[in-house]
């Protein structure tokens, strides 16, 4: 399945939208909550429908959560908007704030998991009608729940929501899971890490904060494309010949190869 990369666009920088779309982002979010003072909301709507005016691409749009005073008025402005894909609720705590949101606005919906609650909830909130898919805030949820964010121990909690994520959303027939955001994009090494990681779980994607981000997120997914295609050479050639060695674009295959080809397939399939 093709994987889904996000690229967010704070409200506020609207004119950063046509470097995003140079991106490989399959998705653009701009964003109205984390991203604009209070101050600067009503500003950043305007900003907004001027844009959706012009007409020049779709997008998806974080709005502010629930309890949020600014949500009515994000859902007024979503209303009066043409180009609009999709929405990302944050912090999102049940299944009828995603149905009451979808309501309104009629548009797919990605949920949020950022607080104790909303991790409480995942097996309801994953019946909600208009749900696209389910993500989680791994600084949000670590400030609430007092864990040491980087630590072995954050890494757990992670690693349950992804696991509870993923079980909901494929007994509930959602898209699978995106990931979260990972915040230092200096850091290539550990982006390409937590790339392989969530692709390893199943994920369908990722959320990103800066177009390098996308570019190394990328790299990977096209490497494992390659890796993967590499596979199913080898094995139609070996279930085609019953030969235990053979070259494959230039490249000697002999047996372990052909039981490696084997194994990836196997798992990917499971």
């Amino acid at each position: 399945m093709d994987k889904t990369l996000f690229l967010f666009v704070p409200a506020t920088r609207l004119d950063w939208i046509s470097k995003a779309k140079q991106s490989k982002a399959n998705a653009i979010i701009i964003d109205l909550e984390d991203a604009v003072a209070d101050d600067q909301k009503n500003h950043a709507r305007t900003a907004l429908m001027a844009l959706d005016a012009k007409g020049e691409c779709g997008y998806w749009l974080r709005i502010n959560a629930v309890h949020s005073m600014h949500h009515l008025d994000d859902i007024a402005c979503m209303l009066k908007l043409n180009h609009l894909l999709g929405v990302v609720l944050p912090k999102c705590q049940n299944k009828h704030q995603v149905e009451s949101l979808y309501h309104h606005i009629h548009k797919p919906v990605l949920a949020m998991i950022e607080t104790a609650v909303g991790m409480a909830n995942i097996a309801s909130i994953a019946h909600a009608d208009g749900l696209w898919a389910m993500s989680f805030g791994r600084l949000d949820l670590m400030y609430e729940l007092g864990a040491q964010p980087d630590s072995p121990a954050s890494q757990l909690i992670f690693d349950k929501i992804r696991t509870d994520l993923l079980i909901y959303s494929v007994a509930n027939g959602l898209h699978p899971p995106i990931e979260t955001i990972f915040n230092d994009f200096e850091d290539e090494t550990g982006l390409a890490a937590c790339v392989r990681h969530w692709c390893d779980f199943g994920f369908g994607g990722q959320m990103m904060i800066h177009p390098k981000q996308i570019a190394v997120a990328d790299g990977v997914l096209t490497a494992q494309a390659e890796q993967m295609a590499f596979a199913h050479a080898i094995c139609q050639k070996y279930q085609k010949t019953g030969e235990t060695v053979f070259a494959i674009d230039g490249k000697m295959v002999d047996l372990p190869l052909i039981n490696w080809a084997k194994n990836l397939i196997k798992v990917a399939k499971n």
